[in-house]
This record gives C-alpha cells, sequence and structure tokens, in this order.
C-alpha cells in the first residue's frame, strides 16, 4: 500500500457566536429520540465492522469500496476522534492508500490489512505532535479513484491543536485588525491589528475562525461525525455579508463593529439550514478562512474571505477517554 504523507498548518481556527460573558451551560440533557435512535444503530454498525476486522471467521467474506470508505472513516472517528473537545489550532495530513479489487469489493481480510495500517499512521501522526492536548479531530476517507481493480483512497485527518476550554466574548471597542494576510497559507505572518500590534500572530480572517469554531457551551455528550463533506463559499455568494470588495487597501483595517458583524453573518450563513450553505440534517464541523485577491488593476482588485466549511452527520458515541 502506497503512502503519501503531507502535513500544514492551517490559520488559527476557533469561536462560535459570540455572546456576552455567561457561565458555561451544557447543552440540554434530553436528546432528540429519533437522533438518538439513529445514533444507536450508527454505532451498532461501526461496531459490528470492528468486531468482524478483528474476527478469526472472516473468512470469504468481501466488503464493497463503497462500504470500506464510510466504515473506514466511521471507526477511525469512533474509536480516535475528539471533536467535541475545543483546539487553538489545527494540523491537517492527507494519507493516500490503495486497495485491490475483486468486481468493485476486496476481501474482509485485506480491508483489516488497510485498517490496520491506517491506525498505525495515524498513531504515527499522534506521536509526532504533543501526546496530552493535541488529539484527532477527524478524519475524512475518500475514494478518490478507481483504475482497474486497483482503488486509491486517502484518509484526510484534521488534528487538534493546543487543548483549550472557555467561553469567547465579541470583538471589543477598539479591537480592530487588519482584513487578512495574503500568501499565509505559504508562510507569509499574519499582518496582525490596525495599530501595528499582533504583527505574526493574527489578523482579522483567523479571529474570526478562531471565534466560529468555538463554541460558548460545551456538549454532555460525546459524539463523532461520519459522512463528512467540505464545501466553499465567499461574498460573491453572500455579497455584502461576508469580507469582500472592488478597489480595497492591501491593509484594508476592520473596525470591532464590522467585525461582530461579520461574525454574525458568518455564524448565520453556516448554522441556519435556510441560508443554503449547511446541508439539511449534517452538523457543523469547523470552517478554514483564506484571505484571496483577485487582481484587477489599481482600481479594479477585489479582496475577499473564502471559506471552507466541513459538516458531518454527529454521531453521539458515548462515554469516550480523554
Amino acid at each position: 500500500m502506497k503512502k503519501l504523507h503531507l502535513l500544514i498548518l492551517l490559520p488559527l481556527l476557533v469561536g462560535l457566536l459570540f455572546s456576552c460573558q455567561k457561565e458555561q451551560e451544557p447543552i440540554a440533557n434530553s436528546i432528540d429520540q429519533a437522533q438518538l435512535e439513529k445514533s444507536q444503530q450508527i454505532i451498532r454498525q461501526i461496531e459490528g465492522f470492528n468486531t468482524k476486522l478483528n474476527s478469526n471467521l472472516k473468512s470469504g467474506e468481501t466488503i464493497t469500496v463503497d462500504s470500506l470508505v464510510w466504515y473506514t472513516e466511521a471507526l477511525e472517528n469512533y474509536n480516535n476522534a475528539r471533536p467535541d473537545l475545543q483546539y487553538e489550532n489545527f494540523a491537517v495530513s492527507k494519507t493516500t492508500y490503495t486497495a485491490t479489487l475483486d468486481n468493485g469489493s476486496l476481501s474482509m481480510q485485506d480491508a483489516s490489512a488497510l485498517f490496520s495500517t491506517m491506525q498505525a499512521d495515524l498513531n504515527t501522526e499522534l506521536a509526532n505532535l504533543s501526546p496530552t492536548d493535541d488529539k484527532l479531530k477527524l478524519t475524512d476517507v475518500a475514494l478518490d479513484s478507481i483504475d482497474g481493480n486497483t482503488a486509491y483512497l486517502s484518509a484526510n485527518r484534521v488534528f487538534g491543536l493546543r487543548l483549550i476550554a472557555g467561553t469567547y466574548w465579541p470583538f471589543e471597542e477598539g479591537e480592530d485588525w487588519l482584513w487578512g494576510t495574503l500568501g499565509q497559507e505559504f508562510g507569509n505572518p499574519p499582518l496582525g491589528k490596525c495599530d501595528g500590534t499582533m504583527v505574526g500572530v493574527s489578523d482579522a480572517s483567523d479571529e474570526l475562525a478562531w471565534k466560529l469554531n468555538h463554541p460558548d457551551v460545551i456538549p454532555v455528550q460525546p459524539y463523532i461525525f461520519t459522512n463528512i463533506i467540505t464545501l466553499e463559499t465567499e461574498g460573491f455568494s453572500y455579497e455584502g455579508r461576508l469580507y469582500f470588495g472592488w478597489d480595497y487597501p492591501e491593509n484594508n483595517c476592520l473596525t470591532s463593529d464590522t467585525l461582530n458583524y461579520y461574525l454574525e453573518q458568518s455564524h448565520l450563513i453556516i448554522n441556519d439550514i435556510n441560508e443554503g450553505l449547511r446541508p439539511p440534517e449534517l452538523h457543523f464541523s469547523h470552517v478554514s478562512i483564506y484571505d484571496a485577491l483577485i487582481p484587477g488593476g489599481e482600481e479594479s482588485s477585489w479582496h475577499f474571505h473564502y471559506y471552507y466549511v466541513s459538516y458531518g452527520d454527529k454521531v453521539i458515541s458515548g462515554n469516550q477517554p480523554d
């Protein structure tokens, strides 16, 4: 099985909707019965797959490649992921795998060997992070292509760095940040605040992502995500509600009031099904915001924030170890 590893640091991500400071309060203990029953059914499926992988009686059994993708993603998340915890930052890795098919399926022995390799890779990546505070947030397994009888799969893993907890405030008066940093994903340092401080630390898009990824309550029930998808959006699609404009200065300053407006609008666009971005019945996982420029001359360049938003089926997984 051939593997390719790529590890990059994303900009600071963390924060959900702003509110006045308040004590952390748990989500209501009453869980929608239909969701609970669906979650229990999915957990039984995941645990059944795990039992098969570890059974000596799987000779002759096969699994379709589509089912392999779903089950390996779900099982790795079930065994290892902690999307219910909050982190200061994220790291992303992508590892590719191959599987030999026979009429679109592979043996359970081969599926077991593939999953063992995936777990070994995950453990290696975790070992290279902090063993205490850094954890797997989610794994997204995808079928990239099929060439003849060879399937090419990838495991895209998001790791939470520097575990934290707490309630986040809105942008306060005077908390003004430069809109973003072109080329930050390639190593350019964040431009910081409008007053010249915090250079190399953060910028407006980082601060927005920080808040959007951080809920002001801590869930009572641990959960995992399955069927993960990532959608993209920007100010072209939501004119005036996300940062976007032509002929903006390269170091445009966004005041606290403006940032609170973009924070509120971003929250609605990301979380409200009626806005059209969030797929029905899927739940928000996390968002990355990148800073972009479409050059068009001195008076017609466009600066904007580009959002990558991940959603998935939230499956209540019961108590998991920290």
